[in-house]
């Protein structure tokens, strides 16, 4: 599976904690051009999300999350037994401190040769020391839509600026319809705005130490009758039992 990204993202993620690229920088070969594209059709097979609610009945969230085993040096990835997704109040005030259950990855995303290349990809971006590739990282993974009705406006990140406490984090646009708004930005831990892309076109992208830092997205608004979604995938790292826990 070949793509490669015209951005030296390892350098400025080591420099800045973060970097953003957008899709015009990706190049994908005529394979993983057919592979991503099978990809974003799984995201027409998620599955409610009953935790994103009190808000307009037509405006809603389905998604999917599971955990997977993955380690550098041999490129095991396999998924892991069905588990909750669990925040704190402190990482989220509107969903935190409760054992959030959603549906799992299914095998056609963790199957699908570009996701797993996109995997490969993201750790390799990030500042981890060589003496780490032989171990048994944790990979969460998070399919989120989140749907518009006519005329309406709906919060992405309801929680606001926040931190969910992974040491590493890629988040990439699969799909938008019919969309406005929708900008990523990246903070300080003091809250103090240090970057912001819109996700326009699939495959915008951005990567970022989430412990370190902060983020939110702005609402998106449907102003048409039309359906009208985004959708991301969200893929983070963390290592139990070394510096890079996650920061529940």
């Amino acid at each position: 599976m070949t793509f490669k990204v015209n951005c030296d993202l390892k350098s400025k993620i080591k420099k800045q904690k973060y970097v953003t690229a957008s899709a015009a920088q990706w190049e994908l070969s005529t394979n993983a051009q057919e592979s991503f594209a099978e990809l974003q059709k799984s995201w027409n097979n998620l599955e409610i999300d009953k935790y994103y609610g009190e808000l307009h009945p037509s405006n809603y969230r389905v998604r999917r999350y599971s955990d997977f085993d993955y380690v550098q040096n041999t490129g095991e990835f396999r998924p892991r037994n069905h588990v909750s997704y669990y925040q704190s109040k402190r990482q989220n005030s509107y969903a935190g401190g409760q054992n959030r259950h959603f549906g799992d990855i299914l095998p056609e995303v963790y199957e699908n040769e570009f996701f797993c290349s996109l995997v490969e990809y993201d750790f390799k971006q990030f500042p981890i020391p060589e003496i780490y590739f032989d171990h048994n990282w944790i990979c969460q993974v998070h399919m989120i839509r989140i749907v518009v009705g006519s005329n309406q406006t709906t919060p992405t990140t309801p929680e606001g600026i926040h931190s969910d406490g992974y040491p590493f984090a890629g988040v990439h646009l699969i799909n938008r319809k019919n969309i406005t708004g929708g900008e990523s930005r990246v903070y300080t831990v003091d809250s103090e705005q240090l970057a912001s892309l819109t996700f326009k076109e699939p495959l915008d992208s951005l990567w970022f130490e989430d412990r370190l830092m902060k983020h939110y997205v702005t609402p998106i608004s449907n102003n048409g009758d039309s359906e009208a979604h985004r959708d991301i995938l969200a893929i983070s790292f963390s290592l139990p039992d070394s510096p890079y826990t996650t920061d529940v």
